[in-house]
């Protein structure tokens, strides 16, 4: 899978933006973000709302990377979606 396909199938699942980021695809409340960095490397990580950043994992191709990203997104996203809504913090 390559970021067109990744942003696609986010999408088509119904994930809301404010739970990734991409290139090419700016929203800087995301959770979750995918980013190449200055070496080539691509970077899975978690963005506080102070800006913080968390390395997840890190990946030399694109296609791993994306792949991972999709299934960390759906996996945090379906775990708090009974909490969505509820006032509570996820």
């Amino acid at each position: 899978m390559n970021l067109k396909e990744l942003k696609e199938r986010l999408i088509k699942e119904n994930i809301p933006q404010i739970w990734w980021g991409i290139p090419g695809q700016f929203s800087p409340a995301s959770l979750s973000w995918l980013e190449q960095n200055e070496e080539g490397n691509w970077i899975v990580y978690d963005q506080d709302e102070r800006g913080n950043k968390y390395t997840i994992k890190t990946f030399t191709s694109e296609e791993e990377a994306c792949e991972f990203f999709y299934n960390y997104v759906i996996k945090e996203y379906e775990e708090a979606k009974p909490y969505i809504g509820k006032g509570k913090d996820l």
